[in-house]
């Protein structure tokens, strides 16, 4: 089976006057296998075409994808967004009385899956005339699928959905207070105030809903869905904008809020969130943008097992041709020859805030990992460092150059007129050199994105890019903050390797703040800890051994990790289970082996 994906956005005939068209050897023989649509944009009939890939490579916007699909996929696509379009094969079980999450990359269909579960899609099979609902339920005689859309279109199954986009709230509700949102909802207070309380929200109820942060309006949103009275719980990215507290703080509300006669579907990228929250998992499959594959259901701890080995062994399918094997840790902190930043005791007062900061350093090669909740002066240490804020007293050792990532992305309207690969060759010329494009630029898809202006990309996209010009300038440390803020699964993999690989050989050092404790596991040598209370008073304590700091992360949080006997990966224990009983016991809130 092939098939053939235009990017209708990316396609400009007007500019390249149909190469795909005039190159295709199939028309110079005299077979329409290219047609040129309503829209004057071309057309390609997947039964004729041959897969010869000459279009794909002729056409200058890479606009156009020839994909020869699994042979064992002996199947139409549940769902396909026109002719030449992203499709997606299969749809994820919805098992009531568990949480089943789904893991896959950015552009792979896992959205338009839950909008088709949610009802605000209808399946159509690869055909665009129109299908009824009596055909759809026929399609899925004899599974689990049947009984589900038999009870969605027969208004039997009550559905609370939450999208990914959540400023989309915040522009609904202009004017509006957090309560006033909530109240239409549902109008009993009593449960408002019980789920505000669980959330971490009470203290914003009066607040405008425009005026709240990512994170506040993220849990505003969810205590929304858990307030509709619902059997069927859609949710798209949960985490996003969360730290590592309200994650944890959130696991333990879902698994609370399930019961048998409930389903819950979980779109989410951060692994440690879905291990310590699911029950079941879904791995989504295929190439963003183009085609993605729904995977059997599996147990969690067996997905995501297999999705960073990069096989399916059911599906009998290599998603990655590289297996991601975390490293177990050395107990303390090696005496590192030489400092390449160092600092005295700091303190810093702003806006009502105090910061105090211990006294440190960053050996040369070493990366410092950064944990602590949101609001307790992780970014204004950043900031202190790379010399953007001065601290009140104290000092740092400043012969050294710094480049710096900001947590915050503001393009300038300058900025937002131009391409990827001219912001790239401002930062450095040697941008498209073969140690650039290997290492640090393809793995993140980067390469994708050159002739596209900044204006234009999505927020995963600009973090990635502003990632790779941070780590493209000439400098001795890189602090990088939040670097997988909107990333999916694969490119947090893809980033912590790149980051790693390219700290070590080049022999510079790196401070990466970041709220999965994933990929800050498989990245740091060392952490830095920040304690205190978020908006008042926070204290930064290290660079300490990954022994030290997580034991002492964890500690504040009451939660204790296990390492996987197979991939090394660190998984939350559940609160009083005999191993976090045990590991409290000892004081090993980070289990090393």
């Amino acid at each position: 089976m092939r098939i053939a994906v235009i990017d209708r956005s990316k396609c400009k005939p007007d500019k390249c006057g149909y190469l795909c068209i005039k190159y295709c050897p199939l028309i110079k023989n005299k077979i329409e296998v290219i047609k040129i649509g309503p829209d004057k944009k071309p057309i390609i009939d997947e039964n004729l075409c041959i897969g010869c890939g000459i279009c794909v490579k002729k056409c200058p916007f890479k606009a156009i994808e020839i994909v020869n699909l699994p042979e064992e996929l002996k199947e139409d696509p549940v769902f396909q967004y026109g002719p030449n379009a992203f499709r997606i094969y299969r749809l994820p079980i919805p098992k009531f009385g568990n949480i089943i999450g789904i893991i896959g990359p950015n552009g792979i269909g896992k959205s338009t899956a839950i909008k088709i579960l949610a009802g605000l899609l209808k399946p159509n099979f690869g055909k665009f005339d129109g299908i009824s609902e009596k055909e759809i339920i026929k399609r899925f005689r004899g599974t689990e699928l049947q009984t589900y859309f038999e009870k969605l279109y027969n208004k039997e199954l009550k559905i609370s959905y939450k999208p990914q986009d959540i400023l989309l709230i915040a522009k609904l509700f202009k004017g509006k207070t957090v309560k006033e949102l909530l109240l239409n909802v549902t109008k009993d207070e009593n449960r408002i105030r019980e789920i505000a309380e669980k959330l971490n929200i009470s203290h914003i109820l009066d607040r405008n809903v425009e005026n709240l942060s990512g994170g506040e309006l993220q849990r505003v949103a969810l205590a929304a869905l858990f307030l509709k009275q619902a059997n069927v719980f859609l949710i798209d990215e949960p985490t996003a904008f969360l730290d590592i507290k309200e994650r944890l703080n959130l696991a333990t509300f879902l698994n609370n809020f399930k019961s048998e006669d409930k389903v819950i579907l979980l779109v989410e990228h951060d692994l440690i969130f879905l291990d310590y929250t699911t029950d079941f998992v879904h791995i989504v499959y295929g190439k963003p943008k183009v085609y993605g594959i729904f995977s059997l259901l599996r147990s969690t701890k067996d997905g995501i097992n297999e999705y960073l080995e990069g096989y399916l062994r059911e599906e009998n399918v290599r998603i990655r041709d590289r297996k991601i094997i975390f490293e177990v840790k050395a107990p303390e902190r090696p005496e590192y020859k030489e400092k390449i930043i160092s600092w005295t005791k700091l303190m810093k007062k702003l806006d009502g805030f105090t910061l105090e900061v211990e006294e440190g350093y960053i050996g040369k090669g070493e990366i410092v990992g950064v944990v602590g909740p949101n609001g307790i002066g992780k970014t204004t240490f950043a900031k202190i460092l790379a010399g953007i804020l001065k601290p009140d007293e104290g000092e740092i050792s400043k012969e050294i150059e710094i480049s710096y990532k900001p947590q915050y992305i503001e393009l300038t309207e300058e900025q937002k007129w131009i391409t990827v690969q001219e912001f790239l060759r401002k930062i450095n010329p040697r941008y498209r050199s073969e140690e650039y494009l290997i290492n640090l630029i393809r793995p993140l898809g980067v390469d994708l994105l050159f002739e596209r202006y900044l204006g234009e990309l999505s927020g995963g996209e600009l973090q990635a890019v502003f990632t790779v010009g941070c780590l493209l300038k000439e400098a001795d440390l890189y602090v990088i903050d939040e670097p997988t803020a909107f990333l999916d699964v694969e490119q947090r993999i893809n980033l912590s390797k790149a980051i790693r690989d390219f700290i070590k050989t080049k022999e510079k050092s790196a401070f990466v703040i970041d709220h999965d404790i994933l990929f800050i596991d498989y990245i740091s040598d060392s952490l830095i800890v920040f304690r205190g209370e978020p908006g008042k008073y926070g204290k930064a304590i290290g660079p300490l051994s990954m022994k030290e700091g997580m034991n002492l992360f964890l500690k504040d949080l009451g939660i204790t990790f296990r390492r996987d006997p197979e991939t090394k990966r660190p998984r939350a224990n559940k609160p009083g289970s005999v191993l976090d009983r045990q590991q409290k016991a000892k004081g090993e809130y980070y289990y090393l082996s």
